[in-house]
Formats: structure tokens, C-alpha cells, sequence
């Protein structure tokens, strides 16, 4: 039997303890963290599947809702989609070389793929979920 002395144990039970802390914070944001992060990204996905880009969709909250227009881009990791005269804003441009002119540029802004269902093309509102 070997002898240690006290201040040795001390620091034996420190990283002990350490160690024992540092491998049940991993493991729990191991097993929590990107469970969490999946599900709130396949739930976006799932949601607008049924939109694409080219079809007719109707606005059905925000500023434009009640508007329809044609889906121009759609991005699935952040889940929004860019509808052609819906959710203008306007880009004031700085001029670039000497003697030319600032303007403000109106493009279009992506909302959120949830604020948006397909629109049926005889009538013009929106077809409900299958």
C-alpha cells in the first residue's frame, strides 16, 4: 500500500471530480443539443413541401396578406421563400464612381414558407393540405 500525501489526494478528488462533470456536460449536449436542432430543422422542410418554385401562392399573414404572386427562390435551411411583388423593400445604393447617381433599388424580400399555401389557379385562393 503506497502513502499519499495530502495534498496529491486533494487534486486526484479535483480531477475526479472535473472529469467527471466535463464527460456528463458532453454527453448530455451530445445527446440534447443536435436532437433538438434536427427536429426544428426537418419540421421547417416538412411544412412548405408542397410549394415549389414557378407556382402561384397566396400570402396568408404580414403586410401583403390576402396578395398572391409566383415563388421565385425558395431556401429550405432557413425556410422562407421569395414571392415575386410580395414583401417589397426598397436598397438605397451609394454611387460607385465619380459623376454617377445613388438610387433605391426595390427588390423583394423571402418570408417565412409558412406564411404562404399554394393558390389554386381557377379561383385564386388557397388549396388546403392533402
Amino acid at each position: 500500500v503506497t502513502m499519499c500525501s495530502g495534498r496529491s489526494l486533494i487534486t486526484m478528488r479535483f480531477l475526479f471530480l472535473f472529469l467527471v462533470l466535463v464527460l456528463d456536460a458532453g454527453l448530455s449536449l451530445q445527446l440534447h443539443g443536435p436532437r433538438h436542432f434536427a427536429c426544428r430543422r426537418y419540421s421547417v422542410c416538412a411544412m412548405g413541401a408542397s410549394v415549389r418554385t414557378g407556382d402561384n401562392v397566396q400570402i396568408l399573414a404580414g403586410n401583403d396578406k390576402g396578395a398572391s404572386g409566383k415563388v421565385i427562390s425558395i431556401n429550405k435551411k432557413k425556410g422562407t421563400v421569395t414571392v415575386e411583388g410580395i414583401n417589397m423593400q426598397s436598397k438605397h445604393m451609394k454611387p460607385m464612381k465619380e459623376g454617377d447617381t445613388g438610387r433605391i433599388l426595390k427588390r423583394e424580400a423571402p418570408i417565412h414558407i409558412s406564411n404562404v399555401r399554394v393558390a389554386d389557379p381557377v379561383d385564386d385562393e388557397p388549396i388546403a393540405a392533402e
